[in-house]
């Protein structure tokens, strides 16, 4: 067994196992555990078992695609990638057509025994898209893979519009925004983009009616899910009422996905919600330091953004329940119920450990 394990090939797991760098995996089972924590804590309010089964039933999907695609080679794994870019735009154009409304919104697709968000699937795989075409716009000068970047951009803004889904498309518009920045490091280019990126909420203010009520209500005056979220933190204080013992979980909307933070803090305290918030920039921190391919410019501009975009999603999760920003149905990485946004993380997180395999046991020619 010891020689299978330790054998010098290309198989995927002699060749691509002993590449990887462990310790990317330590965060993720942390934020899996924790998840599986805060549903089970709401079993027993307007949630039954059945939540949990189907949140676990996730977990192995999102775990085993986890897994899967860490250890491919990188270059099939780009190539992949991008096919699963095309197949998430296709799924998009049905949106439309096949989906079914949930609050005045429709953005999911029904397959039976479980619906798919296509937008939120299409994040990871999109990303490595976007900076691939603009990584070869470096090495070839030629302009045709910047205007096919805003080609298929421009279809996916198209497509979120018509759901709508405003939230998802800034989440979006910020990533092919550090991706052009990234790439293309002109001052010119930051202040024309900040320029675009807020005339279009002053758009989505005007256009929108949900836009205009969360924004108004922020401002203006109390969300009644927001305040509850904060009572719950409160309540907490710094160590929390214990596993199970939190009382106004029982009267947050969306707990188990958008504010699901919140419980997090009431039952655990302040200094565990602090604990989890900082995973997601110290995996950051971790998978820059584990790549030691600074030069291959594709490989980190990419695993940059991909993080960006889990810390972003934290950000906008928590942020919503300290009433920092105005609430937008982003889910908390991981630890969120919901089987396409797990999908979406497990690709992500996939990519990143798969796309920081060591140098000296790796190597990646782009083709």
């Amino acid at each position: 067994m010891k020689d299978i394990l330790f054998r010098d090939d290309n198989s995927l797991l002699g060749g691509n196992w002993y590449k990887l760098s462990k310790k990317l995996f330590v965060i993720p089972c942390i934020l899996i555990f924790v998840g599986l924590i805060a549903i089970y804590s709401l079993i027993g309010t307007e949630y039954s078992l059945t939540l949990l089964v189907k949140h676990i039933l996730y977990l192995l999907i999102s775990i085993l695609t986890l897994i899967f695609i860490s250890l491919l080679p990188i270059n099939d794994l780009r190539k992949l990638l991008n096919l699963l870019s095309i197949l998430f735009i296709f799924l998009l154009f049905l949106v439309p057509l096949l989906g079914y409304e949930i609050k005045g919104a429709t953005r999911w697709i029904n397959l039976s025994y479980f619906s798919i968000q296509p937008s939120e699937i299409l994040k990871g795989p999109i990303i490595c898209m976007f900076s691939w075409f603009c990584y070869l716009y470096t090495k070839t000068h030629q302009i045709f893979y910047l205007f096919f970047n805003l080609l298929i951009f421009l279809i996916i803004v198209t497509l979120l519009l018509l759901q709508p889904d405003i939230g998802t498309l800034m989440i979006y518009l910020s990533c092919f925004s550090l991706i052009l920045i990234l790439y293309i490091r002109k001052i010119k280019l930051f202040f024309l983009l900040g320029f675009i990126g807020i005339s279009f909420i002053t758009i989505a203010y005007f256009s929108f009616e949900h836009v205009n009520s969360r924004i108004n209500n922020f401002l203006f005056s109390d969300n009644l899910q927001v305040t509850k979220s904060l009572s719950a933190i409160k309540e907490g204080g710094l160590f929390g009422v214990g596993l199970g013992e939190g009382q106004l979980k029982y009267s947050i909307p969306e707990s188990h996905n958008d504010f699901i933070f919140a419980i997090l803090v009431e039952e655990f305290g302040l200094l565990f919600g602090l604990f989890i918030a900082l995973l997601y920039p110290i995996f950051f921190i971790i998978s820059k330091k584990s790549s030691i391919n600074p030069s291959n410019l594709f490989i980190q501009n990419t695993i940059f953004c991909l993080c960006f975009v889990l810390c972003l999603q934290a950000f906008v999760n928590i942020g919503s329940s300290i009433d920092l920003i105005p609430p937008t149905g982003m889910t908390l990485p991981f630890i969120s119920y919901g089987g396409s946004s797990m999908l979406s993380y497990a690709l992500i997180f996939g990519t990143v450990i798969c796309f920081s395999k060591n140098e000296e046991n790796s190597t990646y020619n782009p083709s």
